[in-house]
């Protein structure tokens, strides 16, 4: 039953501090506009404008940092671009993050790079697929491989999954735009 002041609430454009907080945690857990705006008693606009502004998406790779700004000549600009085109950069914070990184050492990847990477990765996968019908043929008694042979096929099937899973990571990782593995990096070499 809805009384003038519920009716009122429920208008209301603006939050207070506490609610939009109440609101963002709620959106993130899972609810719906209809059901926060409710809960916090609010329209389902003002709450579809909080989710639009506050809630990022968890397939976007966000740094969570702080704007830096350079005055730069027309000369660095021109390295800049030139920069941004050969690495497949889509902005000039990416180019900025690129260079930070560089300069600390850590290898950044072109696209060419990044592709070949995981046809490598592919590559990788197919050929421990191929160990393991190996190992399930001589399992099953339709080839017999020596005790040798045998030692050699359980370490490459042991150990082709971590290494593809390493290879994967560092091609999602380029993808990302390497902030995890940046972070990892930075804090290995001060630790």
């Amino acid at each position: 039953m809805f009384t003038k002041l519920n009716r009122w609430r429920l208008a209301r454009q603006k939050l207070t501090p506490s609610e939009r907080t109440e609101a963002v945690r709620r959106l993130r857990a899972g609810g719906t506009v209809q059901t926060v705006a409710e809960a916090v008693g609010a329209s389902k606009e003002t709450i579809s404008k909080v989710r639009q502004h506050e809630i990022r998406s968890r397939d976007s790779a966000t740094t969570d940092g702080k704007p830096v700004s350079a005055r730069l000549t027309p000369a660095e600009i021109d390295q800049l671009e030139w920069l941004k085109a050969h690495f497949g950069l889509g902005s000039n914070s990416d180019a900025i993050r690129a260079l930070v990184r560089a300069a600390s050492g850590m290898l950044e990847f072109d696209p060419v790079t990044a592709e070949k990477l995981n046809e490598v990765r592919g590559e990788l996968r197919k050929i421990g697929v191929n160990v393991n019908q190996i190992a399930l043929a001589s399992n099953r008694g339709r080839i017999d491989l020596a005790r040798q042979e045998w030692q050699a096929v359980d370490e490459l099937r042991r150990a082709f999954p971590r290494v593809e899973g390493y290879l994967r990571a560092v091609v999602n990782e380029q993808r990302r735009r390497g902030t995890r593995l940046f972070q990892k990096f930075i804090e290995a070499g001060r630790g």
